[in-house]
C-alpha cells in the first residue's frame, strides 16, 4: 500500500490509516466503540473497491512470519485489503483502508481524533443519510471508475 500521511490532502477528501514500513504513526488505545463502528463499515461492504490487494508490511507482518489470527466477534480481521471505507463528516469525507482494523489491533495504530469523532457520529452505513452526507461533501466519489462508493 502507498503510504499517505494522515489528513495531509487538500480538499474535502482526507486519507487516514495508509501506513507503511519505515514511516512513523501515532500509537495508542482505540476505544472499542470506535473499533466496532469501523468494523461495521468494513463488513457492510460499502466501500471504494480497487483491483489487487494491499498487505500489511509493518512490524513482524512485513517479515513474512506466521501471524496469529485476530478476531472481532468471531470474524477474522484480515491482514490485507482491496477496498477503502468512507466516513462522512460535516465538511470532509475520510477515506481509510479496511486494513485499518488490523493496524489498530496488531500495531496499536491510533487514528486522528477528528476521524474517531466522525466514525462515532457516522450515519448508518448504506442509509440514505450516509450516502447523502458523502455526496454533499465529496460528489466526486460517485461515478468515477476506481473511486466509486458502492
Amino acid at each position: 500500500m502507498t503510504y499517505v500521511p494522515d489528513l495531509t490532502q487538500s480538499g474535502p477528501i482526507k486519507s487516514v490509516g495508509y501506513l507503511a514500513r519505515g514511516y512513523d504513526y501515532t500509537e495508542g488505545e482505540t476505544l472499542e466503540a470506535v473499533f466496532d463502528r469501523l468494523a461495521n463499515l468494513v463488513l457492510r461492504d460499502i466501500a471504494i473497491h480497487y483491483f489487487g490487494y494491499h498487505h500489511c508490511d509493518l512490524g513482524s507482518c512485513g517479515l513474512n512470519q506466521p501471524q496469529p489470527e485476530l478476531y472481532w466477534r468471531d470474524l477474522v480481521i484480515p491482514r490485507h485489503c482491496s477496498r477503502d471505507i468512507v466516513v462522512p463528516d460535516k465538511a470532509v469525507v475520510y477515506q481509510a483502508p479496511s486494513l485499518i482494523l488490523h493496524y489498530i489491533r496488531s500495531h496499536r495504530y491510533l487514528p486522528p481524533s477528528c476521524f474517531v469523532e466522525a466514525v462515532l457520529n457516522c450515519p448508518e452505513p448504506g442509509s440514505d443519510e450516509y450516502l447523502s452526507a458523502i455526496e454533499r461533501v465529496a460528489p466526486e466519489l460517485f461515478g468515477i471508475p476506481g473511486h466509486q462508493v458502492q
